[in-house]
């Protein structure tokens, strides 16, 4: 089985410092503030599994099934997100970009 965390500390070790993404996070937190931000309507499970340390980006899995990147806002509104069907769509994601934009 795939797993999202493990992938993700592994590119932070194949990165090193400069990788942007990690799993060390307050999940509670993120959690609150997406719930406070958007309707999560249908999910009834909504996880925070790892974040952005150079923005607002923080991976969630929705109800075990659905992964997705909100862009978390802080001030209200809608936040923006980008959906993948899968955990390791969404690592590649997450390696691409930093790649791009990053490196």
């Amino acid at each position: 089985m795939y797993n999202v965390i493990s992938e993700i500390n592994k590119l932070e070790e194949k990165y090193g410092e400069e990788f942007n993404w990690g799993t060390d996070l307050k999940p509670e937190y993120f959690e609150t503030e997406l719930k406070r931000e958007t309707t999560i309507a249908p999910f009834k499970s909504v996880k925070a599994i790892a974040r952005s340390y150079s923005n607002d980006d923080v991976l969630f899995v929705l109800d075990d099934e659905v992964y997705r990147i909100y862009h978390l806002t802080y001030s209200g509104g809608n936040p923006r997100y980008q959906e993948f069907t899968d955990g390791q769509a969404a690592v590649d994601y997450i390696e691409k970009r930093f790649l791009n934009e990053y490196l």
